[in-house]
């Protein structure tokens, strides 16, 4: 039965390497002619398509249809392996595995959030501003999380040290290192276990 389990993980894995680089050849952009990215469109375009009209994961230009794409394959990985590992699974497990990988999913969107918000800081403190696009992207995204803040303390955006983008990013880091650890362990011991 091991065998088995490792094979179905090894084929779901394979997939996932695949949606990773698909991800990365969204923000890439490499020419379509290259047989190699035409592979990786072929082979992931039906799965990703089910995402694609998914609004609730757009945050502004963002689209994290994706990455949610990316995260129920993993959670399907491993439900599969554990069912064949052990042969049946519990209501409690499935929950928690879904708690455990929802909350892997918040984490990663904090920590995109709290490197471009870090980023937005050091370019206004550095006098740098959006002229290029990379740092217009930083800008772009990050306005995302900074633009709520600022509204709720009624702050006016400054010129060289911004301070909604520090409480921005001081928020987000009390939220990814200890609000949100805190709140997945007193679930999962309410739910009787940890995956």
């Amino acid at each position: 039965m091991i065998y088995l389990a490792n094979v179905v993980r090894l084929l779901f894995s394979l997939y996932i390497i695949l949606i990773f680089i698909r991800i990365l050849f969204a923000w890439l952009r490499p020419s379509m002619f290259n047989p190699v990215v035409r592979f990786v469109y072929k082979s992931t375009d039906p799965y990703l398509k089910l995402f694609a009209g998914m609004r609730f994961v757009r945050i502004g230009v963002f689209d994290l249809s994706p990455l949610l794409a990316f995260y129920l394959l993993y959670l399907l990985q491993e439900l599969s392996y554990n069912l064949i590992l052990r042969g049946h699974i519990t209501p409690e497990f499935i929950l928690t595995l879904i708690l455990v990988l929802l909350f892997r999913f918040i984490y990663f969107i904090l920590f995109i959030f709290m490197i471009v918000t870090a980023l937005r800081l050091i370019f206004r403190v550095a006098g740098i501003p959006p002229g290029n696009v990379f740092i217009s992207t930083v800008y772009s995204i990050s306005e995302v999380v900074v633009r709520p803040v600022r509204n709720l303390l009624k702050l006016r955006e400054q010129t060289r040290f911004d301070i909604s983008v520090f409480v921005t990013l001081v928020i987000i880091i009390l939220l990814r290192y200890l609000i949100l650890p805190r709140i997945l362990r007193l679930i999962t011991m309410l739910l009787g276990g940890g995956y």
